[in-house]
């Protein structure tokens, strides 16, 4: 009886019950907080583009790797979570795919969804590792007891806030580079996914995007998380160094941190000035170019159900005209109201189609890829009331001839004497002039994984056989990657000029190291032609067209954009939305048009980022390094 009395009330077995659950449940607060702060940070982008919390939503994240020591293990776990919260709320709309498809949304979500949410979340999870261990700031404890004499104590305080700043600093350094080194792998690989980065968030205003230019849209990430740091830390040793001392030290990394902020707001606003389209057309170097960019909003469960026909291209034909109608009659209701100011009629002089918009595909030879006549496809866009038709109606409206810009299917044909075998297709962005002679294309180089190609698919047998009975078809005999990096040079009717464009197809509008190489001195416009169908009426377009401004500004180059469902809008080479087609509380996902002046710099020379690329990733990459391993260089030596 007494044996069994002292065994219930052991003090040891006592203890080490109350220390495991004081440790379950800091275990279950790290992880929530982290998890919520993920959360918050989603916030940031659109739709909720609440900009201003990419401040403060890495905050959580510190405190649960700094509240104590807890190892590379549980820093990447709390950092993966945090990817979660983040990369699930902002992504959500991905699921969209699978209502195309038809699949359940239960086994889409378990198959597809988490599990690429879990992959992108190991990349937060590898900053968290690093940010509670080797990158990780000093925050030592109290110097000195309260105790000592205050001589003392402040000299030892003094030290300590010392000491406290320049790790402190380290931390900011590494932890800020080693982001945008996190985001460059997510952007990169077999499943590059560039959308959604810190840097995109400091688009309200217009001012902190403006440095893309010379380090490009990653690069910008290293802005608020080492301004984050330096917030955590500098209240940390500030209320410390209050309740040792007395009063509070002065945190002059966080006045330095204002200042630089200060700083770069302040050269940012006037980029953004002088590259705003009103200033710029003012110049006379500038050349105003009318653009037309037309959106059906079809949905892709639409396109499946109602494949391709020459009804929708009849829609896009109408819906082109109407769109010139429309502009010329509001020229003249605008004259009429303000009788003192002249204005000119411009009419478009490039029309965008969005991507696949045409109902046949072009045929080139697979060895030469010439372009083959098809007398099928030519009978839908040259002949009958089709696309001369609608330029005459332009003619008669008094307007030039214009060139069209469409999404097109190329197949490419196998030909042995009379036998022709489809081989392949690209997804090619069309430029049509005027004569109808002079066809272009360029091709999408930048394919989606599992959407337009299955990763691994031609070298891993299983998977190969597994793609052809999904999908029908032999690997190798699907959507095939374009090659080439030349602009395509497009004459501006009415005009001796040209004007090299630079194609992007689909999300390339997102590729950053992939535009650039088509960058050229002189007069250049970047077109898009893009179908966010396949995610319906989701926040999918609003990001899209987001990350598409922050190409015009690396580049320094006005963009239109054509996407069947999405943002159809033009964007100037300050990252300013010129003109977009959104319904009146500013949401996208409706059918009509999208008409602007670009304004188009024909001396227009080339940025730091479209001749050296992500050089600050490397940058970053050095300074990542530096941070991480000074520190035990230094105590080796000690």
């Amino acid at each position: 009886m007494n044996a069994r009395r002292d065994e219930q009330i052991d003090p040891s077995k006592v203890s080490d019950s109350n220390t495991s659950a004081t440790t379950n449940r800091v275990w279950w607060v790290d992880a929530l907080l982290a998890l919520t702060g993920g959360v918050v940070m989603a916030f940031a982008f659109p739709p909720y583009d609440w900009g201003n919390l990419v401040w403060l939503a890495l905050l959580p994240l510190l405190t649960v790797l700094w509240r104590g020591k807890i190892g590379w293990k549980r820093s990447f776990a709390m950092g993966w979570l945090y990817g979660m919260g983040w990369y699930c709320v902002s992504f959500w709309w991905i699921h969209e795919v699978g209502y195309v498809f038809g699949i359940p949304q239960a086994l889409f979500m378990a198959v597809a969804f988490v599990p690429l949410m879990a992959v992108y979340a190991c990349l937060p999870g590898l900053w968290a590792s690093l940010a509670g261990t080797l990158l990780r700031p000093l925050l030592s404890p109290a110097p000195i007891g309260n105790d000592a004499p205050q001589a003392e104590r402040k000299k030892e305080w003094t030290a300590w806030a010392k000491a406290d700043l320049l790790s402190t600093l380290r931390s900011a350094i590494g932890l800020g580079s080693l982001w945008v080194c996190i985001e460059w792998l997510r952007a990169h690989g077999t499943l590059g996914f560039s959308w959604n980065s810190l840097g995109s968030a400091l688009y309200g205003g217009l001012s902190f995007v403006q440095w893309a230019e010379f380090v490009g849209s990653s690069a910008l990430s290293f802005i608020p998380v080492a301004t984050t740091v330096i917030i955590w830390c500098a209240v940390r040793r500030t209320v410390m160094h209050f309740k040792g001392v007395g009063i509070g030290c002065r945190p002059w990394d966080f006045y330095g941190a204002v200042i630089l902020l200060f700083m770069l707001f302040s050269g940012g606003l006037w980029m953004a000035q002088e590259y705003a389209p009103n200033n710029m057309l003012q110049r006379p170097d500038v050349l105003p170019l009318p653009v037309l960019a037309v959106q059906i909003n079809k949905d892709q469960t639409e396109h499946i159900t109602e494949p391709r026909s020459p009804d929708q291209y009849r829609l896009y034909l109408d819906s082109t005209v109407q769109a010139f109608n429309e502009i010329a009659r509001d020229t003249m209701r605008r004259a009429q109201q303000n009788e003192e100011v002249g204005l000119t009629l411009q009419l478009p002089v490039w029309v965008i189609w969005p991507e696949s918009a045409l109902p046949f595909p072009f045929l080139r030879r697979e060895d030469t890829l010439q372009r083959l006549p098809d007398r099928i496809s030519e009978q839908y866009l040259f002949t009958g009331n089709a696309l001369p038709l609608a330029r005459q109606r332009v003619r008669e409206l008094g307007g030039q001839d214009f060139v069209l810009f469409t999404g097109v299917d190329e197949m490419l044909l196998q030909i042995d004497g009379d036998d022709a075998r489809c081989k392949g297709l690209l997804n090619s962005m069309a430029c049509i002039p005027s004569d109808f002679e002079s066809i272009r294309t360029a091709s999408k180089q930048h394919l989606m994984p599992f959407g337009e190609y299955i990763p691994l698919a031609q070298d891993v047998k299983w998977i190969g056989e597994a793609y052809s009975r999904i999908t029908g078809t032999q690997v190798g005999e699907g959507i095939r990657p374009g090659c080439g990096t030349e602009p395509l040079p497009t004459p501006l009717p009415g005009t001796q000029q040209s004007i090299g464009v630079i194609p992007a197809v689909c999300y390339e509008d997102t590729v950053g190291d992939l535009l650039r190489l088509f960058a050229r001195p002189g007069a250049q416009v970047i077109v898009n032609v893009t179908n966010d169908g396949w995610f319906r009426k989701s926040s999918c377009g609003v990001q899209q067209a987001r990350a598409a401004a922050l190409r015009c500004i690396e580049l320094r180059r006005p963009m239109v954009r054509a996407a069947n469902m999405g943002v159809c809008c033009s964007i100037a080479p300050n990252g300013a939305v010129i003109h977009a087609l959104l319904k009146g509380d500013g949401t996208p996902h409706l059918p009509g048009y999208s008409y602007a002046v670009l304004p188009v710099d024909t001396r227009a020379g080339l940025t730091l980022y479209a001749r050296f690329g992500d050089w600050a990733v490397a940058l970053c990459a050095l300074l990542t390094n530096l941070s991480a391993f000074l520190p035990l260089l230094r105590r080796r030596r000690a």
